[in-house]
């Protein structure tokens, strides 16, 4: 945490070296209200990192454009927010503490105070930040394949490759059917095949990857395609693009 920390009060520091210089321009410096933003920015940004962490867990798996669309509207939402709830707090200390005026009461100015371009470029700082965090993470576990990390409930579980059955697409994520039940994991099921490549497992449709160890028999269909057996009863297409790449050495093992 101590990273995002950091990157928090560099945006912090800038956005009050800019309030300084705009208020300077009009003429009427006001130490109090920056140092009151100040504090309420990285408050702020602090708080919501643990969010932000969390859509860029969406972003790592699902980065196009449209993504970028919703990421940047996420970003200019909380921006706002942070300048909203931190020019109410101005408001309020300076009438009733300080009792003095402040040279943001107006919309304008206070935007201009609490520059929301800074904002922004701190929430998208935080994004890349913690999707770099993701991206290593996915490469430090795929060195050691043995351990994989997925919660449930609030519980932290560790699974070895043999105790997954199969995997699935879901939507932005991909769910893990073990003997154990089901865990859910943000992360595409490409980027899990190459975690797990030299474990059994292969691509027996774009929406499954199986460990070959778990499957029972198979039964293909008159075009090619069919149906996997599994030794848990569980039962999942296959289509023969990737029967060829994955069972067709073996077809003859299990047919």
């Amino acid at each position: 945490m101590s990273k995002p920390i950091s990157l928090i009060s560099v945006f912090v520091l800038l956005n009050m070296g800019i309030g300084r210089m705009f208020q300077e321009s009009l003429g009427i410096p006001c130490f109090s209200e920056l140092s009151i933003l100040a504090i309420t920015s990285f408050v702020f940004w602090t708080a919501s990192a643990k969010q932000i962490k969390v859509w860029s867990q969406k972003w790592s798996f699902n980065p196009h454009s449209k993504s970028l669309l919703i990421q940047g509207g996420l970003g200019l939402s909380a921006s706002a927010l942070n300048i909203i709830v931190g020019q109410l707090l101005v408001v309020f200390l300076m009438t009733t503490v300080f009792q003095c005026t402040s040279p943001s009461f107006n919309v304008l100015n206070a935007g201009l105070t609490n520059n929301i371009a800074v904002n922004l470029l701190c929430y998208f700082f935080l994004l890349f930040h913690f999707v770099g965090n993701e991206s290593n993470s996915t490469t430090s576990t795929s060195e050691k394949p043995e351990q994989i990390k997925v919660s449930k409930n609030g519980r932290q579980f560790i699974l070895h490759p043999k105790e997954i059955l199969y995997v699935e697409t879901n939507n932005n994520c991909i769910v893990l059917h073990t003997e154990k039940g089901k865990f859910v994991k943000y992360q595409s099921l490409l980027a899990f095949q190459k975690q797990v490549s030299s474990n059994n497992f292969g691509r027996v449709h774009r929406s499954y990857l199986v460990n070959s160890n778990c499957i029972d028999s198979f039964q293909k269909n008159k075009n090619g395609d069919g149906t996997l057996y599994l030794k848990n009863g569980a039962k999942l297409k296959f289509s023969r693009t990737y029967f060829k790449n994955f069972i067709g050495s073996d077809s003859a093992t299990h047919d």
